[in-house]
């Protein structure tokens, strides 16, 4: 009879605790940032297809692309719009990210190959970490260069190796045990008015340096957005026949469309990048 009328009151109890302990992880961090944070959230988006399609480049034009691997919304084809995408579904760590993230397709030896991981972190890059906005819905942008005939800037696209951190070369090299990892950063500085353009970049610019170790962005692109940065974990160790759908290793690049709940990424950005706090990854 005790824990009969014990168990109502340890129920009242257990639940005005929780309630607690959740308003303090979400009060707290806001307030006191650690000094040592990178403001930023990660997603989780595993592969999910690949096509010859490019709802950027080649919008209504099935086939008329080389092939893509694709992440994330499990609809994207040349037919997608942003419509599309926010009614399909998505294989992401967040079920709010129904954006369409691609890349050109991987050879080792002859062989297709798909990713063994995929990683896309949205970071804080600009200074106040306060200015910087969503992205629009329905932005599209294309990171690297498809017809590179060299190595490209590490500051687009670099290659490393799964597990290691500051090991960013323009050049895939021998990963030994480690697998093979590809960067593309996206650019984080909007016009303001135009969510694509004709070359799918000039809307577009990458930050710049404003002094005192801040960056910023140009007076003609002064929108700040979260940096955008893939990160392709490939199943092999190191760059020996490889190539790509779109040529040499040199010519990676990647495309994002974005078809995010827009409440969903507000509420990142709010949180996590103007709270200037590394929030926890959301795993697929």
């Amino acid at each position: 009879m005790r824990s009969e009328l014990r168990s109502p009151l340890r129920r009242r109890r257990l639940s005005a605790s929780l309630t607690i302990f959740v308003i303090a992880i979400a009060i707290v961090p806001l307030s006191a940032p650690p000094a040592f944070a990178t403001p930023r959230f990660h997603i989780e988006c595993p592969f999910h297809h690949h096509k010859a399609d490019d709802p950027i480049v080649y919008p209504n034009q099935p086939g008329a692309s080389h092939l893509h691997a694709f992440f994330g919304n499990k609809s994207t084809d040349a037919y997608s719009t942003h419509r599309s995408l926010r009614q399909a579904g998505t294989n992401c760590g967040l079920a709010g990210d129904k954006g369409a993230y691609w890349i050109p397709a991987v050879y080792k030896n002859g062989n297709l190959v798909h990713a063994s991981d995929a990683d896309f972190y949205y970071r804080g890059v600009t200074s106040p970490l306060s200015a910087i906005r969503p992205f629009p819905p329905g932005l599209k942008i294309v990171a690297g260069d498809s017809h590179a005939i060299r190595p490209q800037s590490t500051t687009v696209v670099a290659w490393s190796c799964k597990g290691s951190s500051d090991t960013e070369r323009a050049r895939m090299r021998d990963c030994g045990s480690a697998l093979v990892k590809v960067i593309i950063k996206f650019p984080s500085c909007w016009d303001g008015l135009h969510k694509d353009s004709q070359d799918h970049k000039s809307h577009m610019r990458y930050s710049i340096r404003k002094g005192n170790g801040r960056r910023g962005c140009p007076r003609s692109h002064p929108v700040p957005l979260p940096a955008l940065t893939y990160e392709i974990t490939l199943p092999f160790h190191g760059g020996r026949n490889v190539h790509l759908s779109s040529g040499p290793f040199y010519t990676m690049h990647a495309d994002f469309f974005n078809a995010w709940s827009q409440l969903a990424l507000r509420r990142l950005v709010d949180r996590c990048i103007h709270g200037g706090i590394e929030c926890p990854s959301f795993e697929a």
